[in-house]
């Protein structure tokens, strides 16, 4: 066999290890994103899909009509499900931005700095984690409802109304958060802090511009969970919230049935706005999810 042959061999050998390998990335894709696509197609569907096809049979855009425009449910006028989004927003937003930060200073501090009693706190941090979020509901619950805590957010405030939600977050309540950064923290090495301290930075300029830009991945991943936990959080906006017109997406999708006003293209179209954003959000940062690059900055 000449060595022309061999290569045009190799090259059809290997363009058909290709074609195979996508295929089976294709078709599991595929499968894993047919119930999406199914309740896509279910949207514009006038009446209940009768198969498992994805294809709409009577194609309609009421569902979607009725996600944009009042009413939004039940029977409120004037209300849709993008008043639903901002109440979401209006909690989830301060408490993923606040929380991201605190806990990495947190983070720092534990990994970074000596003290006393550094070892108890870093016990108790390690505690938590391993207590549930619901037993701190009812003593939560006792403190914001005392007469000096009640005005600051019983009120009709952007933000404000909804502070028992995200206060906690000014405090790096989330210990699961500080345990993540300073296991990142630990992979980076003290020469970088050492050098700059050597080039007259201070501690927080040693933050500020040498770790964060490594700590750029991490940063992105908790940020994301802290995110999707806030968006999806049920029973705080139950227990603090009790207006109709303050529900969050969280409250709002539980209560979706079919009746004379909501068809099933409501529901569908209205389940898939509640996690449109959280795939828009995932998809935009996901591309920060990789390992750290201390290492690169280390030479020698």
């Amino acid at each position: 066999m000449t060595t022309n042959k061999r290569i045009q061999l190799h090259k059809r050998k290997k363009r058909i290890k290709e074609i195979v390998k996508y295929t089976i990335l294709v078709g599991v894709g595929f499968v894993m994103l047919y119930p999406l696509l199914w309740i896509v197609g279910a949207s514009f569907n006038d009446g209940p899909m009768a198969s498992f096809w994805f294809i709409p049979e009577n194609f309609t855009l009421v569902g979607w009509q009725g996600v944009l425009k009042a009413p939004g449910w039940g029977s409120i006028e004037g209300y849709s499900m993008l008043r639903a989004l901002w109440n979401t927003l209006q909690y989830t937003l301060p408490q993923t931005f606040f929380m991201t930060f605190t806990t990495l200073l947190t983070a720092f501090v534990m990994t970074r700095m000596t003290f006393k009693g550094k070892k108890i706190v870093f016990a108790i941090i390690i505690a938590t984690i391993l207590m549930p979020n619901t037993i701190f509901r009812i003593p939560m619950f006792a403190f914001w409802t005392t007469d000096f805590m009640l005005p600051f957010w019983d009120n009709e405030l952007p933000f404000l109304s909804y502070l028992p939600l995200w206060a906690g977050a000014l405090f790096a309540v989330n210990s699961f958060s500080v345990f993540m950064y300073i296991q990142f923290f630990r992979s980076i090495p003290k020469d970088l802090d050492e050098a700059a301290y050597m080039d007259g930075a201070n501690t927080f300029q040693v933050l500020i511009y040498v770790l964060i830009p490594i700590l750029k991945p991490i940063i992105m991943t908790v940020g994301l969970l802290l995110f999707i936990s806030a968006f999806n959080d049920y029973q705080g906006p139950l227990i603090y919230r009790g207006a109709t017109s303050t529900y969050p997406l969280s409250i709002v999708l539980s209560t979706l049935t079919v009746d004379s006003m909501t068809t099933y293209a409501h529901v569908y179209a209205k389940s898939i706005f509640g996690v449109l954003l959280l795939i828009i959000v995932f998809f935009s940062a996901q591309r920060y999810f990789v390992g750290n690059d201390s290492d690169s900055a280390i030479k020698g």
